[in-house]
């Protein structure tokens, strides 16, 4: 059943409303009519069954019921990637949030290539595009790229933070995993790897800096990588 996302204040008791892309798409490109049947989502957690029941200007709709979505993890976990060079960053936070990704924040390092600035609506919809597609119901956080100092202050705030580094050679990923840290920060580098100093600060602000073995991954690879094991070892991708 197709997947639309609406506002939390578009939802009334019995009724609620699609408005502009969304319903466009319905209208334009699927051909819904009335008494279509479809699922509504707005960021709550709650699925919406409902029936079309007018779909012009906007989509009105009338709700057969709700139910909780069991798609979201137990585990919140932030994936925060260095910003990459060519068209690679739609494709991390597409596939970040098929994994379950609470939030994807973009940040420049020093050796990041590129550097572009407002970012944030464009990720937005690609994060939206895949929720719909996985079957989620909570829209993940993707603001604009950040700075690498205000990166640091998002850092903060988690219960854990993993620093994936290719010249740590001791600590593993599976080792620093065993803790009940439900709050996790997942942190990637850019093409050229971190300075020592930024690796350095992240250490002092509780970091735990990881190896991900001998192999060298490209860094739209490591992200995608250590969210899946993460998600694997925490019990999150089970049915």
């Amino acid at each position: 059943m197709h997947r639309f996302y609406t506002h939390q204040e578009d939802v009334g008791e019995n009724s609620l409303i699609i408005r502009g892309d969304e319903a466009a798409h319905m209208r334009n490109a699927l051909r819904m009519k009335a008494g279509d049947e479809f699922i509504a989502l707005d960021g709550s957690g709650i699925d919406y069954t409902c029936t079309i029941t007018s779909i012009a200007g906007i989509a009105e709709a009338y709700i057969i019921k709700r139910e909780a979505n069991l798609c979201e993890p137990a585990v919140k976990v932030t994936l925060y990637q260095a910003y990459p060079k060519l068209a690679k960053m739609n494709e991390i936070v597409q596939k970040a949030v098929e994994l379950g990704a609470a939030a994807i924040v973009p940040f420049l390092s020093e050796r990041c290539v590129k550097r572009p600035f407002g970012q944030g609506e464009k990720l937005s919809r690609v994060a939206l595009s895949a929720v719909k597609q996985s079957g989620r119901s909570v829209l993940p956080e993707v603001p604009d790229v950040q700075s690498f100092e205000d990166a640091l202050a998002r850092m903060k705030r988690h219960e854990q933070l993993i620093v994936c580094w290719e010249e740590e050679t001791q600590a593993s990923l599976r080792g620093v995993l065993q803790t009940d840290a439900k709050d996790i920060g997942i942190v990637i580098g850019p093409e050229g790897g971190f300075e020592t100093a930024e690796i350095e600060t992240m250490i002092a602000i509780g970091g735990d800096v990881v190896t991900l073995g001998r192999r060298i991954m490209r860094t739209e690879t490591a992200g995608i990588a250590v969210l899946a094991a993460v998600f694997y070892d925490k019990g999150q991708m089970q049915y």
